[in-house]
């Protein structure tokens, strides 16, 4: 019950007390009135009486409320008392525990600190390993220069007996073409000499035929090969084929 509710009872009560109260003093005006005797006095003495009767019975009453009210205070002191001692208790675990949760968080975050530390550490190669494949690692860097070495002297060893294959093609076609030049002049001389008509007949003094034809040169007239110009030219085939050849092999070799 609260404050308010309280104050309202203890209102009530005191009012209530006012009232008989009220009632037995006006009873007792009555008792004293000199203007009564006989029945009505006696009527007003017996009306006196009981109303001091309840009067007392009604004060013997509000004392016992009041014990009773001051035993229910005395239980809601000790009530409040405990509440209290309850309520500090319960105050002073909370910060216990929030401290202890706090621990607890920061334990937590240094175990999956250390967990991912390790799981770092787990992963990487031991230092044995760790020299193991960096001497490894340097042999096989020098094993590559060398090889680069090697390689770079083979290529310019290919390089200049290409250069020299091409030379050799450029020489060989530029003698072709000499060769060829010398057979185109050599036809026409042929061509020029089966042009010029023969002598005529019977010395100088016969006399010419005025019937005779006119002379027309033959369109389809060949040379005559010289010795050994098929020679030449098979002997410049067979060098063709094998400058191919060997161009054809340094190219699988530069593929390889």
């Amino acid at each position: 019950m609260d404050t308010e509710s309280l104050q309202e009872v203890a209102r009530l009560r005191a009012h209530h007390d006012v009232k008989s109260l009220k009632k037995v003093i006006k009873d007792f005006y009555a008792l004293a009135d000199p203007k009564i005797s006989g029945q009505e006095l006696q009527a007003a003495h017996e009306t006196f009486m009981m109303g001091l009767d309840q009067l007392a019975q009604h004060l013997s009453r509000t004392a016992r409320l009041q014990r009773v009210t001051e035993m229910e205070v005395a239980g809601y002191v000790e009530e409040a008392a405990a509440t209290e001692a309850t309520s500090t208790e319960t105050s002073n675990r909370l910060i216990d525990l929030t401290e202890r949760l706090r621990e607890a968080q920061q334990e937590r975050a240094r175990r999956i600190e250390y967990d991912t530390i390790a799981k770092t550490i787990g992963k990487l190669p031991d230092r044995e390993k760790g020299k193991e494949t960096k001497e490894k690692l340097v042999e096989d860097i020098a094993t590559l220069k060398e090889e680069e070495e090697t390689y770079a002297g083979t290529w310019k060893q290919r390089r200049e007996a290409f250069d020299q294959i091409v030379d050799s093609l450029e020489k060989m076609g530029e003698a072709l073409r000499d060769e060829k030049a010398e057979q185109e002049r050599r036809r026409a001389l042929d061509e020029d000499d089966n042009e010029v008509p023969p002598p005529p007949a019977g010395g100088e003094g016969a006399a010419l035929d005025p019937n005779a034809k006119p002379f027309e040169p033959s369109s389809t007239a060949k040379s005559t090969p010289q010795p050994g110009e098929g020679e030449q030219s098979i002997g410049g085939g067979e060098a063709m084929e094998g400058v191919e050849q060997e161009e054809g092999e340094e190219r699988e070799e530069g593929e390889a």
